[in-house]
């Protein structure tokens, strides 16, 4: 399998890494704006897969020509957030480079799924399946599962001992949301506290460090392992939906099932009226980001 990765800043080339490193891959390529970073990066990760004796391809640069062929890629490439922004501060700004890189996937990888990373996420998502004009299940967004890391992170910080599922859903962004009908867990639980937490853990981490890179890395691996290896795991993923849960025309997070053909089937769980209203109160926020930006 070919995976390519547009953007090769720091999130994209730790998410190359570790899964060079974890799959099977028999070609990766990495597409920047900034040609000479792209074809360095590749010739540091060239180094590191043959370490660890790992024969794959690994190239590198600015032509578009490098992804045809590719099954997936994975789309980093925007202005990254900055302390004090929130993801929707980002929008129009990425927005312009979204539309711009959807194009080049149309005419270079008609045929790959596309894994979008670049926020606000669930903006750029259906900005990508709009533009590209893939189906819906070929294009797909990483938000929620980083939020459900950072759920699970603190979950088991307060002594959770069992984790059986606990997803969060909606928009990658200030109003996600615990869907506590479908939580199976061990233990006792402040939902209200460790939710404040998750929602806010990343706007610290920027301020600290001044970006969030692992977390994403790993999150992004894992859903790159559920195509490469049509694992169909349940992941929560922004998609967009056509009267899922009673909402279309938008693109946020709800849980699916990820393999080989990308979004195998989207799962409509039994809400409660409260956690319905949360999701719609999402895709409202989201429409109306869509709405500024001309959709």
């Amino acid at each position: 399998m070919k995976i390519g990765f547009i953007g090769a800043g720091r999130v994209g080339t730790a998410s190359a890494l570790i899964c060079i490193l974890n799959l099977e891959i028999d070609e990766v390529v990495l597409i920047d704006i900034l040609r000479d970073l792209a074809i360095g990066e590749a010739m540091d990760l060239s180094h590191a897969a043959v370490g660890l004796n790992k024969t794959v391809k690994i190239s590198g640069g600015d032509d578009y020509n490098l992804i045809r062929n590719s099954e997936l890629l994975v789309v980093s490439a925007g202005v990254a957030r900055k302390p004090g922004m929130s993801r929707l501060d980002l929008a129009s700004k990425n927005a312009e480079i979204i539309r711009s890189i959807s194009k080049k996937v149309s005419k270079y990888a008609s045929d790959a799924k596309v894994l979008v990373v670049t926020n606000p996420m669930d903006v750029m998502t259906y900005i990508m399946w709009k533009e590209s004009g893939k189906s819906r299940r070929e294009v797909f967004g990483m938000g929620n599962l980083l939020d459900s890391v950072r759920l699970w992170e603190r979950l088991y910080f307060y002594g959770v001992k069992e984790i059986k599922k606990a997803w969060i859903i909606g928009e990658h962004g200030d109003s996600m949301f615990i869907p506590k009908s479908i939580v199976n867990v061990r233990g006792d639980v402040d939902w209200n506290n460790v939710l404040n937490e998750v929602r806010n853990v990343a706007a610290e981490i920027i301020k600290r460090k001044g970006a969030t890179i692992f977390g994403p890395a790993v999150s992004i691996y894992r859903m790159v392992r559920a195509v490469v290896e049509d694992t169909r795991e349940e992941i929560p993923t922004s998609v967009v939906l056509n009267g899922e849960y009673g909402i279309s025309d938008v693109a946020l997070g709800v849980p699916v099932i990820l393999g080989r053909n990308g979004v195998e089937k989207i799962i409509e769980y039994e809400l409660s009226y409260e956690e319905l209203e949360n999701l719609r109160k999402s895709a409202s926020i989201l429409k109306e980001q869509l709405k500024k930006l001309g959709y």
